[in-house]
């Protein structure tokens, strides 16, 4: 059977070559829009030029400024300006600053106006010390811990005693970790302030929580408190106030007692020295 090319009709070839220019001038247009806004993230009224710093104790200003600078340097895909005021990154670098500085308890971002933005930084306030210790009982250099029970930074070691120390496990080995969960830590702190109140005559030296998460809490005359973790610091006020009316404990100074165990509800457990 023979086979017989026919020519290309002028319509067809008009509409194809019409289709061909359409396809052109899309391009064209779109690239076109595209170049135009890149060179909107480029205009100089645009560009953050102005960094303001406030919050920062004892993380310099400085140190803020140049980080968030680093972030504001360079280009989406090496296309669009990240120092744009509308594109800038200002979640990823409140994010970044938190991760960076464990110290930084938050950080907020944004824009005061075309060409500046500023950045407010709340450090966190150290409530206690946290130290860790290995299996051999060394104790190594401490760090400041928060009133969320957050571990965030290396402590001086200090003349004298100016805050209390906890020891126990952490979630992690990296800055910042938790010791115990914030509702855990506000109760347990508050405990021990008002355990350091009733106790007025012998100052509290350190708070151990070991890994049955039972606390032994250590004065200075050698007397430890045990209690468990999981017990209501009321109730355990309650029963020390109420151990300390007990005939034995009234018989002798608190520091001639090696340990009064409370972890057993009302049987109160001690041990002369």
């Amino acid at each position: 059977m023979a086979r017989v090319e026919l020519p290309e009709s002028r319509l067809r070839a008009r509409k194809r070559r019409r289709r061909v220019r359409f396809f052109i001038i899309s391009v064209a247009f779109v690239l076109l829009v595209l170049s135009g806004l890149v060179g909107l993230t480029y205009l100089s009224s645009l560009q953050i030029k102005n960094v303001a710093i406030s919050g920062a104790q004892t993380l310099s200003s400085s140190t803020v400024e140049a980080f968030v600078r680093e972030r504001l340097a360079g280009e989406y895909w090496y296309v669009f300006s990240k120092s744009n005021i509308f594109l800038y990154p200002k979640q990823q670098i409140a994010a970044d600053l938190i991760k960076a500085y464990p110290v930084l308890a938050s950080a907020d971002v944004h824009a005061d106006d075309f060409q500046s933005i500023a950045v407010n930084v709340v450090e966190r306030e150290p409530k206690a010390l946290w130290c860790p210790s290995d299996a051999s009982g060394q104790v190594f250099p401490c760090f400041f811990m928060d009133e969320n029970g957050i571990v965030y930074g290396d402590a001086p070691t200090f003349s004298e005693p100016v805050y209390l120390s906890y020891y126990g496990s952490t979630t992690s080995n990296a800055l910042p970790k938790q010791f115990l969960m914030p509702p855990e830590f506000q109760a347990l702190t508050a405990l021990v302030d008002a355990l350091a109140q009733k106790i007025s005559d012998s100052d509290i030296t350190a708070v151990e929580i070991d890994k049955n998460k039972d606390v032994s809490v250590r004065f200075v005359n050698g007397f430890i408190l045990r209690f468990a973790l999981s017990d209501a610091g009321g109730d355990i006020f309650e029963r020390f106030s109420l151990a300390l009316t007990s005939e034995p404990m009234k018989a002798h100074k608190l520091g001639d007692f090696e340990y009064l165990d409370l972890r057993f509800g009302d049987k109160l457990y001690y041990k002369l020295k």
